[in-house]
This record gives structure tokens, sequence and C-alpha cells, in this order.
């Protein structure tokens, strides 16, 4: 084999490596959904029923940023004259907190990932 023909296998290759690197962040960013809506239904699930409005309203942000979703909520408390998001009095205060966010979103990590390892397998 000459230096010409492993020049061009080497270009081959790295052509369709990067093919398929392209298709897997474009199934990846896809599947990140999937994980979002896992999270949202298990907030949901574990807010607490005497906040109201709040146990309704997490939402993600969806397809705004590329391969990554963030979960919120927008439900504020006034707090000493101040709008505070609820999620932060109840998870961190220490008069009114029922923390749960967190311990939410660690018990389904392995929940989410599998969600999002799925829907890239159905994509590439």
């Amino acid at each position: 084999m000459s230096k010409h023909d492993v020049e061009k296998l080497d270009k081959a290759i790295m052509d369709i490596l990067e093919e398929y690197g392209d298709v897997v962040f474009k199934a990846t960013n896809e599947a990140l959904g999937a994980g979002e809506k896992i999270l949202i239904k298990k907030l949901k699930s574990a807010s607490p029923i005497d906040t109201g409005v709040y146990k309704k309203t997490w939402k993600g942000t969806g397809k705004k940023y590329k391969m990554v979703r963030f979960v919120g909520n927008t439900t504020a408390k006034i707090t000493k004259g101040k709008e505070v998001p609820l999620s932060n009095v109840l998870e961190y205060s220490t008069e009114h907190g029922k923390p749960f966010i967190k311990k939410t979103y660690e018990s389904s990590v392995n929940e989410i990932a599998n969600a999002i390892i799925n829907e890239v397998k159905k994509g590439v």
C-alpha cells in the first residue's frame, strides 16, 4: 500500500467519523427532551401539595440551547418585600423549607439517562 493510499484511507475514515459524529450530536440534542420531560414529571409529583399553582408550573427550556436543557419553576413568593422564587424558599429556607428538588433530581438521574440513551439509539 502506498503512502497516497494510506492518506486516502485516513481521509475516508475521518469523513465517516465526522458524519457519524454529526448524527450522534443531532440525535443527542433531540433526545435531551425525553430526559427533560421525565424530570418535569418527577418534580411535579414531588412538589408539596400546599403550594397551589407551583406544582403545575414546572417547565423546561425546550430546544432553546444546544445540548443543554434547563428545568425551572417561575412561581414566586413575596418575602420581606421582595419577589423570591418559591423553589428557592422550599429548597433552602431554614424556616419554610421542604427540600425536594435536589433529591428528586438525584433519584431520577438513571431514569433520565436511560431515556436519553434510548432516544439517541433510535436516532442513530
